[in-house]
């Protein structure tokens, strides 16, 4: 790969430091990077599009089958009668790839790319059959929670391929537009699930990623190829497996599974003082400070390496980009429930009046991947990505029942453009500013951060939603059922309640939904004030000004 710039500045004042690879021995297990352009063979032309093409593919596949289950769960429910389980539907592929993201970091690392992000794909539609064949609600779940495990490795490989295959000036266009296409695609996800739970069946739903999952295949046997200069990262089979820290990886999981129980069960099913939900919360914490632990015994081969995530272009990111992502996944979720809830509308035209949003997150996350290959400056478009963010939230949480359908629209529009603005530069400041040998693990450590932001938020937002709403109906209507409410779905509200039953539970939903976005617009501020902590002079490498004998230089950040 060309070699980033030999000094980088920070906000403080002071220089990067740089190990120089002129020599062509191995650093770090890695091979050196090559020390001039010619000695590259990154994709162009036709072949980069069609290499793009493939992963935005591939993009688009697991994008539809995260929000695709919205639409599904009702019917699941009616089949399995499981109401207690309609969280994990969701939340198993969020908490899977929560857990694994940094782990497949290391398996880019350690095995061939090409065959590892097959390997993703195939894992994915795996999933996909074991939940559409599903007997039972326990096979849902499981199958849910495998496809997360390939959606985390066909993203985090997407990211990586992106930066091993093509020039290090065309990441910051190459990855907004991957992001563009990515996002857009989420809005097929309750629109394409709408259709086939009502006019087929909701396996469907599942079904369907195979005959768009074999084309992708097809395709990236014929056109994936790595750079000769890209090479897994020698070391026996007992090694790799070391690498992948499986006891960081159990503590981590199981902290999610403690975080998600806990508030499950808090308020809703079980009081907050309940013993059960008291022990899952200690868990939570006990298992976070032993993850911590394991992670600074376990050195080179954890998960999350400390010493990537002590540089402060690391963790303000990632703290960033967790924090920013309450409101992408708030919106994303909540909106959809407005909708149903508040104005009937049906599961495909509520996610036809989602797509301002998406659709204007993609205008955002392409024109941040152009000012940035433009600019090279970071903290600033992230600082204006969290104001607007801000002021798009804000505009959501004013929102109630009678808003005008162009109240709506112009809050999705603004907080779309922000979200989008901002999302990917985190990934960009990360992969640009590291060390070769170490793009595979900082991509895993961001997109830890990215989806356990998804874990938790959606998880939060959850219980915000349903406490405030019981809340609410407790000092509204004291006479409906908690539990009729709460089984009720959002486009059946209409069908089981009239009257002023209805109208208590409207005004029970909208203080939910309220709330939620509050949540989201909390996070957003929070993000504005974390991006002024961020190093502001800070820029990525130039690389069409290098020199040629600065080429072999590496940016330890």
């Amino acid at each position: 790969m060309e070699a980033h710039d030999p000094t980088v500045s920070s906000e403080d004042g002071e220089h990067s430091t740089v190990a120089s690879n002129s020599n062509p021995e191995k650093q770090d297990g890695f091979e050196a990077e090559p020390a001039s352009d010619s000695a590259t063979d990154y994709a162009t032309g036709l072949r980069l599009f069609l290499i793009m093409f493939t992963l935005s593919m591939s993009g688009l596949l697991t994008a539809l089958e995260i929000g695709i289950i919205a639409t599904a769960i009702p019917a699941i429910t009616d089949d399995f009668h499981a109401i207690d389980d309609v969280g994990w539907y969701g939340s198993a592929t969020f908490l899977v790839t929560a857990a694994t993201s940094a782990l497949w970091g290391k398996v880019y690392k350690y095995l061939n790319v090409k065959f590892a992000y097959l390997a993703s794909i195939a894992i994915f539609l795996i999933g996909s059959i074991v939940a559409a064949t599903a007997p039972n609600s326990v096979a849902v779940i499981i199958g849910r929670a495998i496809q997360g495990l390939g959606i985390t490795g066909t993203m985090n490989g997407s990211i990586i391929v992106i930066n091993y295959v093509s020039h290090p000036k065309r990441h910051p266009m190459l990855i907004g537009i991957w992001t563009g296409i990515f996002m857009l695609s989420t809005i097929l996800g309750p629109i394409v699930g709408g259709a086939l739970t009502s006019g087929v069946s909701w396996r469907w739903c599942f079904y369907i990623n195979l005959p768009l999952g074999a084309p992708i295949v097809v395709l990236l046997l014929l056109f994936l190829r790595v750079p000769k200069h890209i090479k897994p990262t020698p070391a026996t089979w007992k090694e790799i497996i070391l690498q992948l820290d499986l006891p960081g990886f159990t503590f981590i999981l199981g902290s999610l599974v403690c975080f998600i129980l806990a508030l499950q069960w808090g308020g809703q099913t079980k009081a907050w003082n309940n013993g059960s939900v008291i022990a899952t919360l200690v868990l939570w914490i006990s298992f976070n400070i032993i993850f911590v632990f394991v992670e600074s015994f376990q050195g080179a081969r954890a998960m999350v390496p400390l010493r990537l995530v002590r540089p402060r272009m690391t963790w303000i990111n990632a703290l960033w980009s967790f924090t920013s992502n309450a409101a992408l996944y708030q919106a994303l979720f909540y909106l959809p429930i407005y909708f149903q809830s508040i104005h009937n509308q049906s599961a495909i035209i509520s996610g036809v009046n989602s797509i301002p949003f998406l659709a204007f997150f993609g205008v955002g996350a392409l024109a941040s991947g152009t000012v940035v290959k433009k600019t090279r400056l970071l903290q600033p478009y992230q600082l204006i990505s969290a104001l607007m963010m801000t002021a798009g939230m804000a505009l959501l949480y004013t929102l109630d029942i009678n808003s005008s359908k162009a109240r709506y629209v112009g809050a999705e529009v603004l907080l779309g453009v922000a979200v989008g603005f901002g999302n990917q530069i985190p990934m960009m400041a990360v992969q640009g500013l590291s060390k070769f040998e170490d793009v595979a693990s900082s991509t895993g450590i961001m997109f830890t951060a990215q989806s356990g932001s998804a874990a938790y938020f959606i998880v939060v937002a959850q219980s915000i939603f349903a406490n405030r709403m019981l809340q609410t109906l407790k000092a509204t209507a004291p006479y409906l059922s908690p539990e009729l409410v709460l089984g009720t779905g959002a486009s059946e509200l209409y069908q089981v309640f009239s009257g002023d039953d209805l109208a208590a539970v409207h005004g029970a939903y909208m203080t939910g939904i309220q709330d939620v976005f509050a949540c989201g617009l909390a996070g957003s501020a929070f993000a504005a004030l974390l991006a002024l902590v961020i190093p502001w002079k800070q820029k990525l490498p130039d690389h069409d000004s290098q020199k040629a004998g600065e080429k072999g230089a590496t940016v330890s950040v």
